[in-house]
């Protein structure tokens, strides 16, 4: 028997911006095979009750689906997510200030990664030394199936 000396892999940290759940509630496609892989462990999302909040009422006044079925894939995102609360906040993005949140969360959590389709958050392309990347580049960095 060999012990090996090396740490497990470690798992990839990564904020989803609203936009990556309410693409993943939309339809299946890229963003649901994200939340699919954090589903089986292979990616660890941190988020933030701001971010849910965010989806949600995205989801409800915007394209008016009812609140039970979006808490109920609220409620499927709290079980494969760990939530943070950050303590400080971020006034990086003064275009959409809104979007600092999406930052607050990643410096808190520790985030290996921010994943957007927010031009905003891309157009700034990192927060201390986080890539902010599009959904697309995840997937192709992502190995196969």
């Amino acid at each position: 028997m060999t012990i090996s000396s090396e740490p497990p892999d470690k798992i990839l940290r990564v904020v989803l911006d609203a936009n990556i759940y309410i693409a993943a509630f939309l339809k299946p496609g890229l963003a649901d095979q994200i939340l699919e892989r954090a589903s089986s462990g292979e990616l660890l999302i941190i988020t933030s009750s701001n971010i849910l909040k965010e989806m949600k009422a995205k989801l409800t006044e915007k394209f008016h689906f009812p609140v039970k079925e979006v808490d109920n894939f609220i409620g499927e995102i709290k079980l494969i997510a760990t939530i943070v609360k950050p303590k400080k906040h971020l006034q990086i993005i003064k275009d959409d200030p809104a979007d600092n949140k999406i930052l607050e969360v990643a410096v808190e959590g520790n985030a290996d990664l921010v994943v957007t389709m927010d031009k905003h958050l891309l157009k700034l392309k990192k927060i201390q030394n986080i890539p902010i990347m599009h959904l697309r580049t995840l997937t192709w960095l992502l190995p196969k199936d």
